[in-house]
């Protein structure tokens, strides 16, 4: 009989230290792995709940019918059973992961497959609020654990109602709802590559859910369904952009518009065009990003998110700014702060729980720097660094590139090149290419002090992230 779950890590010690289990990690035999672990009492279940599969598999490897020599398989079962640095080595496996630990897939969260991001999301956006990295590290581990069992069950609602649209229920959408919810909060620690797989599967399963069910403009469901579809395109649409995918990027934009008024949800529209005035920004093309944000704050008013209004005014004048329009920025520099001191971005649509202080302080130094009022973006700028702590993800790099730009207008080389290497770094971390073009003004910027070491040290690493990217498949 099997033993209690509390115990196999004890049975895993005593057959780690096994020579029969050292001989067949060096034969890569898998089957004989889990053959001893079974033999000792570990039953094929609880074998599968470590490795993140299916019992049948486990029992397939065990039987010999099915001989793995993907490198990946053995690191998943390596990982899953914790096995010892010199088994790791005996299996010919790079010496890290531990027990219960998660194949790395994205350098920042470890992340098995589609599935395991799917569930991730959903825990995240069940809690509501932002969780630290810690804690998220945490939550993978403990999914990792136990996939098989939620597959299952997840795969057998999700069934049911698709072949049914009528037993849709209430527990289907609230998945869904934070599913989104989750996905918008992992945007900041995950890169786009990574994230838009699981985004696009989730999309799939709403479109799927929607697409089995009348249009009803009483059904309460599915209105929410349809808000989920249009919080989740917006995001899509941002990911597929970060990834040079601009085409991509302003269809699923148009479909997350076209949920906002079947849903009659101004607010998802509103978001759209937030997130498409980054395109043309990008390119230098100020006044069309500017006209978009304008369209997008004749949507939303700070009764019915304030969040949102902060964000699109701190953007418009942004954009204001770099056209030179003095007034303009600064008008809609007020309304930024007006509605940013009223809003709680937690209580808000989930598109706003980026906008914590320092992401907002962000746009007031790109805002100040652009009309030449250098002293109050440096203010700005000393208070964010003494805040960013941490500066390990997409928002950092964000952060760290305004304060740049701020010290570049006011003269400090130095200072703006070793800040702008600073920001270079967490752009590698997180792939985050959608900000590359920004880092590269500020070098078009430098580019008259060559001698000085801090810019030709950020010169340097400039070119070689930039060939990160382009040898990286996009």
């Amino acid at each position: 009989m099997a033993v209690d779950q509390r115990n196999v890590q004890q049975i895993l010690d005593r057959v780690f230290a096994r020579q029969d289990m050292e001989e067949a990690c060096r034969r890569q035999d898998l089957g004989a792995i889990l053959r001893i672990c079974n033999h000792h009492g570990i039953s094929q279940g609880q074998l599968a709940n470590l490795i993140g599969t299916y019992q049948g598999r486990i029992s397939e490897y065990i039987k010999g019918k099915r001989s793995p020599s993907a490198k990946s398989t053995f690191e998943r079962v390596a990982d899953g059973l914790g096995l010892p640095l010199h088994l790791r080595r005996a299996l010919g496996l790079a010496p890290d992961g531990g027990p219960g630990a998660a194949k790395r897939t994205d350098g920042l969260i470890p992340v098995a497959d589609t599935f395991d991001l799917q569930l991730l999301a959903k825990e995240i956006g069940r809690r509501g609020n932002s969780v630290k990295r810690r804690d998220m590290l945490a939550m993978v581990a403990q999914i990792g654990t136990t996939t098989a069992i939620a597959q299952s069950e997840v795969l057998d609602r999700l069934t049911y109602a698709i072949a049914k649209p009528n037993a849709m229920d209430e527990t289907i959408v609230r998945e869904m709802e934070a599913r989104s919810t989750g996905f918008h909060l992992l945007e900041e620690v995950m890169p786009a590559r990574s994230l838009i797989k699981g985004l696009t599967a989730h999309l799939g399963e709403v479109g799927t859910l929607l697409n089995g069910t009348a249009y009803d403009p009483d059904n309460e469901l599915r209105t929410r369904l349809i808000v989920v579809a249009g919080e989740s395109s917006v995001l899509t649409g941002w990911a597929a952009s970060d990834i040079g995918d601009a085409t991509t990027a302003r269809n699923l934009y148009a479909t997350a518009e076209k949920a906002a008024r079947e849903a009659g949800d101004l607010g998802i529209a509103a978001c759209a065009m937030g997130y498409r005035s980054y395109i043309p920004s990008t390119k230098g093309a100020h006044g069309r990003a500017r006209a978009l944000l304008a369209r997008a704050l004749e949507l939303v008013s700070t009764t019915t998110s304030p969040g949102t209004v902060s964000w699109l005014a701190a953007r418009h004048a942004e954009e204001s700014a770099a056209l030179g329009d003095t007034v303009s920025a600064l008008n809609s520099w007020g309304r930024a702060d007006e509605a940013f001191s009223i809003a709680d971005p937690e209580e808000d649509r989930v598109w706003t729980r980026f906008l914590d202080q320092n992401r907002f302080d962000s746009y007031r130094i790109t805002t100040f720097s652009r009309l030449g009022k250098l002293d109050e973006a440096q203010e700005t700028a000393s208070a964010v660094l003494a805040r960013l702590t941490q500066p390990d993800r997409k928002k950092a790099a964000i952060i760290l590139e305004g304060i740049a730009g701020a010290h570049l207008s006011r003269g400090s080389v130095g200072e703006a090149a070793k800040i702008a290497k600073d920001g270079l770094a967490v752009v590698r971390e997180t792939e985050f290419a959608m900000w590359l073009p920004r880092f590269e003004r500020i070098a078009n910027g430098l580019r008259r002090w060559p001698r000085q070491p801090a810019v030709r040290a950020f010169l340097e690493d400039l070119a070689i992230t930039k060939r990160q990217f382009i040898s990286s498949p996009r």
